[in-house]
C-alpha cells in the first residue's frame, strides 16, 4: 500500500489538523492545573505540527500553520507573531530536511526536532529579552523546551497509530 496521499485524503488530513489545532488551544484555555508539580505543560501543538511535516508535508501547508499558530498566539496571550515566526521557520527547516531523514531511525528525527524546538524556545527568549519583556525564569522556560521534546513521540505515535499518518519512504518521495 502507497503512502502517498489523495488530494481527497490530504484536504481531510488538513481538516484533521485545523479541528485538532482548535482543541488543543482550548484545552490549554480552560481552567485546569494540567502541569503537576511545577513542571510547564508541553506545546502539544507545535510537536503535532513538527511530526505531521516530517510524516506528510503536504497536510500542513503554510497557510494553515499561520492561521493555527496566530490564533494560539493570540489566544494564549503571547507576543502576537513572534512565536508563529519561530515555529514556521522550523518546520520548514525540517520541511527541507525530509528527505535525508527518511533514510534513518526514528531516533535521528527525534534529536533533529529537539534541536528544533530548543532552537526556537532560545530564540524566543532571546528575542523577549532584547525587548525587555519580563521573562519567566530560565529553567522553566528550558523545562518547557525539554517536556515538549519528551511528548514529541506521543504525538508521532498518535499521528501514526491513531490517524494513519505514515512516513513517506526515500522511493515516495522521488516519485514527487
Amino acid at each position: 500500500m502507497s503512502s502517498i496521499l489523495s488530494p481527497r485524503h490530504v484536504w481531510t488530513y488538513r481538516l484533521l489538523f485545523g479541528v485538532l489545532a482548535v482543541a488543543l488551544i482550548t484545552l490549554k484555555l480552560l481552567p485546569l492545573n494540567l502541569s503537576g508539580g511545577g513542571v510547564p505543560a508541553p506545546d502539544l501543538l507545535t510537536a503535532l505540527a513538527f511530526a505531521w511535516i516530517v510524516r506528510q508535508p503536504a497536510t500542513v501547508p503554510l497557510g494553515l500553520m499561520i492561521g493555527v499558530f496566530l490564533l494560539a498566539d493570540f489566544l494564549l496571550q503571547r507576543p502576537p507573531g513572534l512565536w508563529t515566526l519561530l515555529v514556521i521557520l522550523a518546520c520548514e527547516s525540517l520541511r527541507r530536511r525530509r528527505l535525508t531523514m527518511t533514510e534513518f531511525p526514528f531516533l535521528v528525527e527525534w534529536g533533529a526536532v529537539s534541536v528544533a524546538i530548543v532552537g526556537i524556545v532560545v530564540a524566543n527568549r532571546i528575542i523577549l529579552w532584547l525587548l525587555l519583556v519580563d521573562l519567566d525564569p530560565l529553567g522553566l522556560s528550558l523545562t518547557y523546551g525539554l517536556v515538549t521534546i519528551a511528548v514529541y513521540p506521543l504525538a508521532v505515535a498518535v499521528s501514526k497509530f491513531v490517524f494513519g499518518l505514515r512516513k513517506l519512504g526515500p522511493a515516495e518521495l522521488e516519485s514527487l
